[in-house]
């Protein structure tokens, strides 16, 4: 008998899979936190961090300068990974199944305008809302956050990689 695994989507559905139907992607999003705040990508009913699946032949570096430049229209020079995970999720009851790792990069720089970049997909159109936004770090937990992981968790090794790199905190 195959191993079933639960996803979930944005809204915490819940949706029993065999893990044979699951298709591998990996993730890479961008923890951007600048003067107290951090800067999210308006989604669905909320926020969510800004990033997307690594495509064939990119570095993750090179997928996490895409990603910033296409969700927000910044240039970003990456930093290192801090965080990682492993998520399963459907967008949706009709999309497939799919087991995500999932990597955070911290920045070194970032640089530009915010805009509205148009170089985001189809897809993304569809549940992308405004342009990105620059939220307060204390009201973090006042705002809809919609993502497979738990922000609190990306936080706190964020904050402890800074500590661990003798890095004031936020």
């Amino acid at each position: 008998m195959a191993k079933t695994v639960i996803c979930k989507d944005v809204f915490q559905n819940e949706y029993e899979v065999s893990a044979d139907e699951l298709e591998l992607r990996v993730g890479v999003y961008a923890v951007i936190i600048e003067d107290g705040k951090i800067l999210l990508t308006r989604q669905w009913d909320g926020y969510s961090l800004i990033g997307g699946g690594l495509e064939k032949g990119e570095t993750i570096e090179e997928a996490i300068i895409r990603e910033v430049k296409e969700e927000s229209g910044l240039d970003i020079e990456p930093g290192e990974v801090f965080f990682h995970a492993t998520t399963f999720f459907k967008r949706n009851p009709e999309t497939p199944a799919r087991q995500s790792v999932q990597l955070y990069l911290n920045h070194k720089k970032i640089s530009g305008k915010i805009n509205h970049n148009e170089n985001i997909t189809a897809s993304e159109k569809t549940y992308t809302v405004d342009i990105p936004e620059w939220v307060d770090v204390g009201r973090l937990g006042k705002i809809k956050f919609r993502h497979s992981v738990d922000l609190d968790k990306i936080i706190d090794a964020y904050e402890r990689g800074r500590m661990k790199n003798g890095e004031k905190t936020t």
